[in-house]
Protein backbone atom coordinates (compact mmCIF):
# COMPACT_ATOMS: atom_id res chain seq x y z
CA UNK A 1 0.00 0.00 0.00
CA UNK A 2 1.05 3.50 -0.84
CA UNK A 3 0.89 6.06 2.32
CA UNK A 4 -1.27 9.48 1.02
CA UNK A 5 0.20 12.16 0.68
CA UNK A 6 -0.59 15.24 2.71
CA UNK A 7 -2.88 17.72 1.65
CA UNK A 8 -1.16 20.59 -0.20
CA UNK A 9 -1.38 24.08 1.86
CA UNK A 10 -3.87 25.17 -0.89
CA UNK A 11 -6.48 22.16 0.25
CA UNK A 12 -6.03 22.72 4.16
CA UNK A 13 -7.15 26.16 3.30
CA UNK A 14 -9.89 25.47 1.81
CA UNK A 15 -10.76 23.26 4.29
CA UNK A 16 -10.64 26.35 6.92
CA UNK A 17 -12.51 28.43 4.74
CA UNK A 18 -15.16 25.60 4.81
CA UNK A 19 -15.38 25.22 8.44
CA UNK A 20 -15.86 28.86 9.36
CA UNK A 21 -17.95 31.34 7.84
CA UNK A 22 -17.30 34.31 6.21
CA UNK A 23 -17.40 37.76 8.31
CA UNK A 24 -19.10 40.50 6.86
CA UNK A 25 -16.36 42.98 5.53
CA UNK A 26 -16.78 46.35 6.61
CA UNK A 27 -13.93 48.97 6.87
CA UNK A 28 -12.77 50.77 10.18
CA UNK A 29 -14.61 54.14 7.99
CA UNK A 30 -17.74 52.33 7.47
CA UNK A 31 -17.82 51.70 11.35
CA UNK A 32 -17.42 55.20 12.56
CA UNK A 33 -19.57 56.05 9.92
CA UNK A 34 -22.14 54.03 11.13
CA UNK A 35 -21.56 55.39 14.88
CA UNK A 36 -20.45 58.72 14.21
CA UNK A 37 -23.73 59.56 16.30
CA UNK A 38 -22.77 58.14 19.49
CA UNK A 39 -18.92 58.97 18.69
CA UNK A 40 -19.81 62.76 18.33
CA UNK A 41 -22.08 62.39 21.79
CA UNK A 42 -19.26 60.88 23.78
CA UNK A 43 -16.39 63.72 21.98
CA UNK A 44 -18.90 66.44 22.94
CA UNK A 45 -19.26 65.10 26.47
CA UNK A 46 -15.51 65.35 26.93
CA UNK A 47 -14.10 61.76 26.19
CA UNK A 48 -11.10 62.00 24.69
CA UNK A 49 -10.23 60.46 21.28
CA UNK A 50 -7.80 58.11 23.15
CA UNK A 51 -10.90 56.64 25.34
CA UNK A 52 -12.86 56.24 21.89
CA UNK A 53 -10.41 54.50 20.35
CA UNK A 54 -9.87 52.36 23.40
CA UNK A 55 -13.57 51.81 23.90
CA UNK A 56 -14.03 51.20 20.08
CA UNK A 57 -11.10 48.53 20.60
CA UNK A 58 -13.17 46.89 23.57
CA UNK A 59 -15.41 46.44 20.24
CA UNK A 60 -12.89 44.66 18.24
CA UNK A 61 -12.83 48.01 16.06
CA UNK A 62 -8.65 48.29 16.63
CA UNK A 63 -8.11 51.63 15.70
CA UNK A 64 -5.40 54.58 16.76
CA UNK A 65 -6.67 57.58 18.34
CA UNK A 66 -5.53 60.14 15.64
CA UNK A 67 -7.49 58.08 13.12
CA UNK A 68 -10.92 58.47 15.69
CA UNK A 69 -9.95 62.22 15.65
CA UNK A 70 -9.25 62.24 11.63
CA UNK A 71 -11.99 59.87 10.67
CA UNK A 72 -14.79 61.93 12.55
CA UNK A 73 -13.24 65.30 11.67
CA UNK A 74 -13.83 64.26 7.82
CA UNK A 75 -17.04 63.03 8.63
CA UNK A 76 -18.07 66.22 9.94
CA UNK A 77 -16.57 68.50 6.76
CA UNK A 78 -18.18 66.10 4.62
CA UNK A 79 -21.89 66.01 6.18
CA UNK A 80 -21.50 69.54 6.33
CA UNK A 81 -20.83 70.01 2.34
CA UNK A 82 -23.53 67.39 1.46
CA UNK A 83 -26.34 69.30 3.58
CA UNK A 84 -25.41 72.40 1.81
CA UNK A 85 -25.44 70.96 -1.42
CA UNK A 86 -29.16 69.96 -0.51
CA UNK A 87 -30.49 71.16 3.09
CA UNK A 88 -33.55 69.10 2.95
CA UNK A 89 -32.39 65.67 2.29
CA UNK A 90 -30.16 64.02 5.03
CA UNK A 91 -27.08 62.48 4.13
CA UNK A 92 -26.93 58.57 3.73
CA UNK A 93 -24.10 56.35 5.54
CA UNK A 94 -22.66 55.28 1.79
CA UNK A 95 -22.88 58.97 0.35
CA UNK A 96 -20.73 59.89 3.48
CA UNK A 97 -18.66 56.54 2.88
CA UNK A 98 -18.45 58.13 -0.56
CA UNK A 99 -17.09 61.23 -0.13
CA UNK A 100 -14.76 60.37 2.66
CA UNK A 101 -12.98 57.77 -0.06
CA UNK A 102 -13.09 60.57 -2.34
CA UNK A 103 -11.41 62.95 -0.29
CA UNK A 104 -8.67 60.37 0.90
CA UNK A 105 -7.79 60.11 -2.78
CA UNK A 106 -7.67 63.45 -3.69
CA UNK A 107 -5.60 64.18 -0.51
CA UNK A 108 -3.26 61.60 -1.15
CA UNK A 109 -2.71 62.69 -5.06
CA UNK A 110 -2.18 65.92 -3.84
CA UNK A 111 0.35 64.62 -1.32
CA UNK A 112 2.20 63.01 -3.89
CA UNK A 113 2.41 65.80 -6.80
CA UNK A 114 5.33 67.14 -7.76
CA UNK A 115 6.06 70.83 -6.30
CA UNK A 116 5.79 73.52 -8.60
CA UNK A 117 9.49 74.65 -9.80
CA UNK A 118 8.88 78.16 -9.07
CA UNK A 119 8.36 77.28 -5.53
CA UNK A 120 11.50 76.41 -4.84
CA UNK A 121 13.13 79.19 -6.92
CA UNK A 122 12.35 81.76 -4.50
CA UNK A 123 12.97 80.36 -1.40
CA UNK A 124 15.49 81.72 0.80
CA UNK A 125 18.45 79.96 1.75
CA UNK A 126 19.00 78.21 5.11
CA UNK A 127 22.26 78.67 6.29
CA UNK A 128 23.19 74.71 7.88
CA UNK A 129 24.36 75.30 11.63
CA UNK A 130 27.71 75.49 12.62
CA UNK A 131 29.18 71.93 13.46
CA UNK A 132 31.36 71.92 16.21
CA UNK A 133 34.90 70.56 15.40
CA UNK A 134 34.94 68.53 18.63
CA UNK A 135 31.69 65.85 18.67
CA UNK A 136 32.44 64.36 22.09
CA UNK A 137 33.35 67.92 23.29
CA UNK A 138 30.32 68.93 21.91
CA UNK A 139 28.10 66.29 23.63
CA UNK A 140 30.08 67.24 27.50
CA UNK A 141 30.00 70.63 27.43
CA UNK A 142 27.66 72.31 30.21
CA UNK A 143 27.71 75.99 29.65
CA UNK A 144 25.91 76.55 32.63
CA UNK A 145 28.15 74.45 34.72
CA UNK A 146 30.67 77.72 35.09
CA UNK A 147 27.56 80.00 37.00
Amino acid sequence: MSDPTPPSLAERLEQRAANHPTPPRASCLQEIIAARGTLRRLRDQGYSSAQLAAWLGECDLPVRAGTVRAYLARIDRVETALEARDPDAEPSDREILNACRRAFVRDAAASRAPASPKLGAHRPSVAAPAVSRDPVGALNHNPHRDL
